[in-house]
């Protein structure tokens, strides 16, 4: 066996093993939640989604930063929050707060590899609707005074 497939043995063991660490851990999460009182899983979900407001809504913190700054943990807990799904749902929140500060643009502008090919500025009275469609492949996007009031 040569250097390369020994290295690519061990590693694919490591990745085994490490698959095995985050599965046993997900049971043993789970089983602890499961244990909780209701009073208790209502106490955690309230201490965590508020941090995670604070962090990434109010405080506009980073990844690390909610994860170190807010939470309070060590380094260790940045894979354990990417396995959980918290990185990607604070990047989610932050492209949710783009689209919600999307909604109150004056200015539309639409820019290719040669210039600044459509500008509208808008009335008071209009706004900015965007609508994916077919199958999330075509942005539609509307201006003016009624379509956006249906978010309303």
């Amino acid at each position: 066996m040569s250097d390369n497939e020994e290295l690519f043995a061990a590693l694919h063991e490591f990745d085994e093993i490490e698959s095995q660490m985050v599965s046993e851990y997900e049971q043993k999460n789970d089983e602890w939640w499961a244990g909780l009182t209701e009073e208790e899983r209502e106490d955690a979900f309230y201490a965590v989604c508020k941090r995670i407001f604070e962090a990434r809504v109010k405080e506009n913190r980073s990844y690390r930063g909610a994860l170190y700054d807010k939470f309070g943990f060590a380094p260790h807990m940045y894979r354990a929050g990417m396995e959980c799904g918290f990185f990607a749902l604070h990047n989610m929140l932050h492209e949710a707060l783009e689209y919600e500060a999307m909604k109150g643009v004056t200015r539309f502008e639409v820019i290719d590899n040669a210039r600044r090919s459509y500008t509208r500025y808008l009335k008071d009275d209009e706004r900015v609707k965007y609508s994916l469609q077919d199958d999330d492949r075509t942005l539609k996007v509307f201006i003016d005074g009624l379509s956006w009031k249906e978010d309303l």
